[in-house]
This record gives structure tokens, C-alpha cells and sequence, in this order.
């Protein structure tokens, strides 16, 4: 409990201020936002408390009330490089790109040595798909820190996104050198390199998502043309033979919840399993998941003691590689008559390959004879636009099993 001051002088303020920074410090975020409210009360125009709560805003995750303090921090005189960086952050992560990218351009106008900022710079302008302007800003960060090695990782990321394999590859070695036990490194490399591998490393998956997870779904629906979970379920209504419900579903990485949407009426429970933290809570937000599970789908599928009658992957297979696994483990704890529904990128070849962009494609002669071997039978396998690459169209296929119902 904490008493609002009345009447106080200026040592009593004092001594209240010194209060919420100690609350503050020592973490009981709730006390200090209070404690700092109430000397707004007294001093509506103090700089440093609306810095000092929206830092404790940003903390306690309302970032729209960080992004609010800081603005009014600013004009009411705190134009200083601190407040600008924080005001960046919060318009970052309240979806405003362009002003964080204005915001961060301010603070290196003061401080161009700033190279925090420039890395932050940098990834605005990743996320808003200007990857030269990004580069730069990577490569600035560098000049600056050589041994700064997101920057370095960011960079060759960037490289291999348009296609410069060579310089994607200095980079991409550079960070390995300097941290050796990076799978996901490792998992780029093999990529841009050909060697063979049956699955991305679930860490490479993880620090991916949650990374994206923030802006995934309009970067994918709005800019890339996604709309599989639709085309899906188009199939899936298409298709011969099924139920008009089905009982318990699980979204094997569901990701933000946007494949599972279109399923709502045919399916009374879905369940979601998903590595990316902050992935699954984009998904809890839609509020349609009955339970979410952090972990990868092979564990999960190998640990469960519920059973299901609809299984849904959509474009998650690109990070699997070898199927096998995965549909054995599914036909173990699918019920008669299950439907698996999932989407695969076509491979004009035999089997899988782990293409230089970092994903597995398929053959449809591989999906048939996997899914044969592991008791699914094939309903329905149609060509598919995933969706845009640069300035062509990713190929696709989308599929519809059931189990046979036979034992394997």
C-alpha cells in the first residue's frame, strides 16, 4: 500500500520520487507506475518522470502507454538520445516502422556513434523489405564494432535473402568462427553449400519465429500474397470422404494461429503446438486454440497422451525435412478415420531437398510413398501458389490424408 501525497513540499516529493525509482529498480513495476502517476499529478510537464514511467510501461509490456510517455517525455523537453532510442523502440513495437526509422535517424543526428541504434535502424528497414538501406546500416554498425557479431549474422541473412551466396557465405563463417556451436549457422550453411540434411535444428526455428513473430502475419498476408490456410480448407471441403466435425485437432506448428483460423467451424477443440514462445502468443491472442504447447512437433507427437482425429500443417514441413518421423508418430495417436491436412513446397525431383533458401522441398512421388509406408492413404493432392519470392510465385502442393486404419 502506498499513500497518495497531498499537500507535499518539495523535499517530501523528493522523497516519494526516490521511492518509485527504488520500486522501481527493485522491480515491483506495479508500485512505481503508481508512485509515478501520482507525481504526475503534482508535476504534469516533468521530463524525467514520463521517461521514468515509460520505461516501466515498456517493462510491464503496454507498450502503447510506453510509447505515450515517451512522445510526452520528448516534448516536454527530453529530446536527449535516451528518449528518442526508447520512443524508436515502443513505435517499432507498436507497428509504426517508418516512425521508429525517423525516431532512430534523430538520435544518430546527436549521436552517430550510437551503434546500438544503427542496429535497430537496420532492422526497421529489414522488416520494412529495404534490405540495401538495412545492409548499410549493418555494415555501419560493423565499422564501428567489428566483433558486433548480430550485425554480422543479420548481415549474411541478408545476403543470402538476395541471393549473394558468396557474401552470404563470408558472413555466414564469420559468425561461425567466433561461435562454433551455432546450429543454426550451420543449418544456413549446409543450405547454401549442399550438404545433406534430414531437418533444420529446432533452435534455428525458435530464434527465427521469434524474431518475426511480431510482424509475421502482415509481412506474410499483405506483402508475400499468403493464403494457404484458405486454399487448404478449400480442400479439405473438396474432398471425398470426410467428416462434417471433427472432434480434437492439433495444429502442428501452429505459429501465429493464422493457419488454424479457417478451420474453426469443422473442428470443436484445436489444440496448437509450436517452438516459437512468441509465436504461441500471437496464437493465444485469437483465442480460438483450447490448449498451446511449447515445444517441437516431433517431441510433442511422442509425448502426448491425448489422441486426434485432425491433424493441420501448414507450410510448417519446409523446416522438417525427412517426413517419416513424423507421420509414424501421428498415425500412433490418430483415431479412425483421421484427416492429416498440410502443405508442402514442390520439388521436380526425387525425395526432399534442402534448397539454398533454407527450406525443404518435396516430390509428390516421396509424400506418396511416405505417407503409404506409414499407414496414411492419399485423398487429395493439389498444385498450389504458396506464395511470392521476390517477383515469382512459390510452387506448392496441398494434401488431404486419412489413416487407413490398418496397423503399421
Amino acid at each position: 500500500m502506498h499513500c497518495t501525497p497531498q499537500g507535499l513540499s518539495a523535499n517530501d516529493l523528493n522523497l516519494y520520487y526516490a521511492a518509485a525509482c527504488l520500486a522501481q529498480t527493485e522491480g515491483r513495476l506495479a508500485e512505481a507506475r503508481e508512485h509515478y502517476l501520482d507525481l504526475l499529478g503534482y508535476l504534469p510537464d516533468s521530463a524525467v518522470l514520463h521517461y521514468n514511467i515509460g520505461l516501466v510501461f515498456f517493462d510491464l509490456g503496454d507498450f502503447g502507454r510506453a510509447l505515450q510517455a515517451f512522445a510526452r517525455a520528448s516534448a516536454c523537453g527530453s529530446d536527449d538520445s535516451d528518449t528518442l532510442f526508447n520512443l524508436a523502440l515502443c513505435q517499432k513495437k507498436t507497428g509504426d516502422v517508418q516512425a521508429a526509422i525517423a525516431s532512430y535517424r534523430r538520435v544518430l543526428a546527436v549521436a552517430p556513434d550510437h551503434a546500438d541504434c544503427w542496429y535497430n535502424l537496420a532492422g526497421c528497414y529489414r522488416d520494412a523489405h529495404d534490405d540495401q538501406e538495412a545492409m548499410r546500416c549493418y555494415q555501419q554498425v560493423l565499422t564501428m564494432d567489428a566483433a558486433y557479431l548480430p550485425a554480422t549474422n543479420n548481415l549474411a541473412y541478408l545476403y543470402h535473402r538476395n541471393n549473394d551466396v558468396e557474401q552470404a557465405l563470408v558472413h555466414y563463417r564469420q559468425v561461425l568462427a567466433l561461435r562454433p556451436e551455432d546450429d543454426s549457422v550451420q543449418y544456413m550453411l549446409a543450405s547454401l553449400t549442399g550438404a545433406p540434411l534430414d531437418h533444420a535444428p529446432d533452435s534455428y526455428i525458435r530464434d527465427f519465429f521469434n524474431t518475426y513473430a511480431e510482424g509475421f502475419e502482415q509481412s506474410l498476408v499483405v506483402e508475400l500474397g499468403y493464403d494457404n490456410p484458405r486454399k487448404l480448407y478449400e480442400c479439405f471441403q473438396l474432398c471425398s470422404g470426410h467428416k462434417d466435425r471433427f472432434d480434437h485437432g492439433l495444429d502442428l506448428g501452429c505459429g501465429t494461429g493464422l493457419s488454424g483460423l479457417p478451420f474453426m467451424a469443422a473442428v470443436a477443440v484445436m489444440d496448437g503446438v509450436d517452438l516459437s514462445g512468441n509465436m504461441l502468443a500471437q496464437a493465444a491472442g485469437k483465442g480460438y486454440y483450447t490448449t498451446l504447447y511449447p515445444d517441437s512437433i516431433s517431441h510433442h507427437l511422442a509425448v502426448t497422451t491425448d489422441t486426434y482425429d485432425f491433424f493441420l500443417a501448414t507450410d510448417v514441413f519446409i523446416y522438417v525435412g525427412d517426413l517419416h518421423e513424423i507421420f509414424t508418430a501421428a498415425h500412433t495417436i490418430a483415431r479412425a478415420a483421421a484427416l492429416f491436412c498440410f502443405s508442402t513446397e514442390h520439388l521436380d525431383a526425387e525425395a526432399y531437398r534442402l534448397r539454398k533458401t533454407g527450406r525443404f522441398a518435396y516430390s509428390i512421388d516421396y509424400v506418396r510413398r511416405i505417407a503409404a509406408s506409414t499407414g496414411w492413404v492419399v485423398l487429395a493432392v493439389e498444385e498450389t501458389r504458396l506464395r511470392k519470392e521476390r517477383d515469382s510465385w512459390i510452387a506448392g502442393d496441398l494434401w488431404i490424408l486419412q489413416r487407413d486404419g490398418a496397423p503399421l
